[in-house]
Order: structure tokens, then C-alpha cells, then sequence
């Protein structure tokens, strides 16, 4: 369901290149349940920004259901995300004065 191959992810600062991911070659069939644990500033959060479509990988591929994510437009992409991906924000900034009704 998920395949990534060789996924970098970098910034340039200045004159260098900062990697914050190097090569992460990783498959998850569908149903199965992974766990991603590492120390403060490892990656984690840049991977599943790449594997929720919300973030694209500097090098490498990423296919899901078998299509490469580097061939899809923006639009697609987008659609992608909000119908077959579900994300869950550390950080989800509720409005506190608003309700879900």
C-alpha cells in the first residue's frame, strides 16, 4: 500500500545541505500497523509529512497503491490526501469558544 524507496529529505543552509532524513526505504501493506520511535529531531514528524502528502521528499520515491506520488499534479495529490489519508495533528489547535455543533 505504502512503498518508499530511498526517501531523502534536506534544506540548504547557506553553502550545505542539512539532511533531516537519508534513504529511508520502508513498505507498509495495507491493515498493518507500524510504530515510528526515534529520539527528538530523528525525522519522524518530516516522514509522515511525506507519507500524509504534505511535505514531498527531496530524493527518492514514494508510491502509493502502487502510484508513484511524484507523477501526480497538486490537485491530485490534495485529493488524495483528504480521501484515503488520515492525519492527526500533534498540535491541533482547537478553538476553545467553538463547538463541534
Amino acid at each position: 500500500m505504502i512503498s518508499l524507496r530511498n526517501i531523502t529529505k534536506s534544506y540548504r543552509n547557506g553553502f550545505k545541505r542539512a539532511f533531516v532524513l537519508r534513504r529511508v526505504s520502508l513498505d507498509i501493506e495495507a491493515g498493518e500497523f507500524v510504530n515510528i520511535m526515534g529520539p527528538s529531531g530523528a525525522g519522524k514528524s518530516t516522514l509522515l509529512h511525506i507519507m500524509g502528502l504534505l511535505d514531498e521528499p527531496s530524493d527518492g520515491e514514494y508510491q502509493f497503491r502502487g502510484t508513484p506520488t511524484s507523477s501526480l499534479s497538486e490537485k491530485q495529490r490534495t485529493e488524495l490526501h483528504r480521501t484515503q489519508i488520515g492525519f492527526v495533528f500533534q498540535a491541533y489547535h482547537l478553538i476553545d469558544d467553538l463547538t463541534v455543533y
